[in-house]
């Protein structure tokens, strides 16, 4: 990293600018590219010559301290570090001020080098912490005594600037972790939310980014988009991401919308953009990033997603930088498809598990009722044949029991319909309704009416069936509980999206009034959140419910 100070302002006179007109190396205050100084001629001895061009002109700090650890003596370079580091003039390192009030708040690690030197050691150390108001900086030190009539007299301080190394190397393990413990987290069954967290948290602690935020999609675009963000964005921003993609129904076309890794001004051009309304209370003069770099989720060519880094107005990445995000980018987009794929498997999981609790239940328990009814029937008529009357406490036995096997014949085959509906798979979701209606009204006696488009709607099948579930739920808590004599089924198609709703007459209840047990709405209303769907529902006692469900269209 390159940083200007203006440390050596020293003039050549060879057209070679000065050093302090060139960027120098904040380890060192070296300048980095070549500058050319005049020295004048010295008739000094070679070693005094040797001296003064170590002490002025070597890329490293060094201070000359008397036994009371006040400043005698320092080079270009040690003062430079103050400079940088605490934004003070050459004036600070004046002689005769003490080590403490040059570096305040390090007394104790300071003192404890400087005992030592003066008790006529050399203490060396690699990456020595030292804090300074609002970071902490990492030297290489030397601390050495210096004699004279046989006694200490001094000590001499040499200094490199090991901040950017040790801060490279902590970045460096922090970057590793972090694509350890997001590969951790594919390997497991980790829910998307936490590794995506996991990246956004990780962006901003190692990378030079003021806050991340990351929002992803379906591969098909059906379902909504969902987001999350770096906490330094504030609380809510997040959400605000998520309205703006699911309004404006968007998708990126391709890969190569993302051309040109940072936007300019992006913030202002956020603010003067009506679609980008939920996120303006976000947007204020307090707020540090004003640029963007944006960085493309894909999966097979396919863009599902998208990371953005906010960075200050004119801020760049470096090369090392763009490369871990890209690779960090590459990994949430294996979150995403893996947690594709995780839902998929689950979904025919549950599909194989129902089918073939269907074929069990068919093949078992339901020939085991129908034979019951077949033998119940025997038994009447054998009966009849005889002069045994119909009041007769075996007849009526006999005939109670053909009542119930026929009941859970009916529920039974009800049963097996749903766990394998058929219908819905060949036919769609309102013929499948139709079906159950006419099962209920002819099982129960309760008038079901379907209204719905008569062309099958084009529903991702795991809406459909989401939806199909739903309105069953519906259905069977009136049977249960409502007490209703009709019940109207709609399926409507608007220029938003499909409604479904599911109306009764019956007895109604209080929806503040909680019934532990009583899971129907609860289920209802996850279905819903699982498409993407709102979910409402409205009743009273004696005014029957109503149950709505609108799930929006995807572009």
């Amino acid at each position: 990293m390159k940083e200007g100070r203006g440390a050596l302002a020293h003039s050549s006179s060879d057209g070679v600018p000065a050093a302090a007109e060139r960027d120098p190396l904040r380890s060192t205050s070296m300048p980095t590219e070549p500058v050319v100084d005049d020295v004048p001629l010295s008739d000094s001895p070679l070693d005094s010559q040797l001296l003064e061009i170590f002490f002025d002109r070597v890329p490293m700090g060094i201070a000359i301290f008397d036994t009371d650890l006040r400043l005698h003596r320092c080079n270009k370079t040690w003062t430079a570090f103050f400079e940088h580091y605490l934004g003070v003039s050459a004036d600070h390192t004046t002689p005769g001020r003490h080590l403490n009030e040059l570096i305040p708040g390090n007394e104790q690690a300071i003192r404890q080098m400087a005992d030592i030197a003066l008790a006529g050691q050399v203490i060396r150390q690699a990456a020595q912490r030292i804090t300074i108001p609002g970071t902490d900086t990492y030297w290489d030190v030397v601390f050495a005594p210096l004699f004279g009539d046989g006694r200490v007299v001094g000590m001499v301080d040499i200094v490199t600037d090991a901040t950017d190394r040790v801060r490279s190397f902590q970045r460096l393990e922090a970057r590793i972790a972090t694509f350890s413990q997001v590969a951790a987290g594919m390997s497991v069954d980790q829910p998307l939310s936490a590794t995506l967290s996991l990246v956004v948290n990780a962006v901003h602690q190692t990378t030079e980014g003021l806050a991340c935020s990351i929002v992803c999609w379906d591969e098909d675009g059906r379902g909504p988009a969902i987001a999350w963000a770096d906490t330094v964005l504030g609380e809510g921003f997040a959400g605000a991401i998520e309205e703006v993609w699911n309004i404006r129904g968007r998708r990126p076309v391709g890969v190569e919308e993302y051309e040109g890794t940072i936007r300019r001004g992006f913030r202002d051009a956020a603010l003067a953009d009506p679609s980008l309304a939920p996120v303006h209370p976000y947007l204020t003069e307090a707020t540090p990033w004003g640029d963007v770099a944006l960085l493309p989720l894909v999966v097979s060519g396919v863009v599902v997603g998208e990371v953005a880094v906010y960075l200050a107005p004119g801020q760049d990445l470096d090369d090392d930088d763009r490369g871990y995000l890209v690779a960090l980018a590459d990994q949430a987009a294996v979150a995403v498809r893996n947690s594709t794929l995780y839902r998929a498997a689950e979904r025919n999981a549950a599909l194989e598990e129902r089918q073939r609790l269907s074929r069990e239940l068919h093949d078992s328990v339901s020939q085991s009722l129908f034979s019951m009814t077949l033998r119940a029937r025997t038994a009447q008529r054998y009966l009849e044949s005889t002069d045994l009357p119909s009041d007769h406490p075996v007849a009526i036995e006999i005939e109670q029991l053909h009542s119930l096997a026929q009941g859970a014949l009916a529920e039974m085959r009800a049963l097996i319909f749903e766990l394998r509906p058929r219908t819905l798979e060949a036919a769609g979701l309102a013929v499948a309704l139709s079906k159950q209606a006419a099962a209920i009204t002819a099982r129960e006696g309760l008038t079901v009416n379907v209204y719905a488009p008569e062309s099958r709607l084009r529903l991702d099948p795991a809406v459909e069936e989401h939806l199909y579930r739903i309105a069953l739920e519906a259905l069977h808590n009136i049977v249960r509980h409502a007490g209703a004599t009709r019940v109207d089924v709609g399926v409507e198609c608007t220029d938003a999206g499909l409604v479904l709703r599911v109306r009764d007459d019956g007895a109604g209840f209080d929806p503040s009034i909680k019934r532990p047990g009583h899971l129907g709405l609860m289920t209802m209303r996850e279905r819903a959140e699982v498409i993407g769907a709102t979910f409402d529902s409205d009743s009273g006692p004696g005014r029957g419910c109503e149950i709505t469900v609108a799930v929006p269209f995807t572009a």
